[in-house]
């Protein structure tokens, strides 16, 4: 978003609380002031978030990896292959059961 300042803060902050809060996976209220009462701690996924941001800090070239331009092609043979599959099911009106009397 081009504000790197923000970005730089925030991390500041994690660094001084994250860590020494055990890397939960979450915080409680909007100033972040308590550790969510179900939260976990030691998450990877917390330790992950905090390391790319400082990589993406660093070197912001790097957000490109993280937007993918979406491919026509591609949708094109999944859509073709999800509706060719025979063991799909298909949707739509249920055509009437056949009664018999015997």
């Amino acid at each position: 978003m081009n504000r790197p300042e923000i970005a730089a803060k925030a991390v500041e902050v994690a660094e001084k609380r994250i860590s020494r809060d055990k890397w939960p996976e979450y915080y409680d209220t909007k100033k972040a002031r308590f550790i969510g009462k179900q939260a976990r701690l030691y998450q990877t996924w917390s330790i992950a978030g905090y390391l790319v941001a400082k990589l993406l800090l660093a070197n912001p070239s790097a957000a490109k990896i993280l937007i993918s331009q979406e491919d026509s092609e591609l949708l094109n043979a999944f859509s073709c292959a999800i509706s060719s599959n025979p063991r799909r099911k298909k949707r739509g009106p249920k055509s009437p059961q056949k009664t018999y009397i015997v």
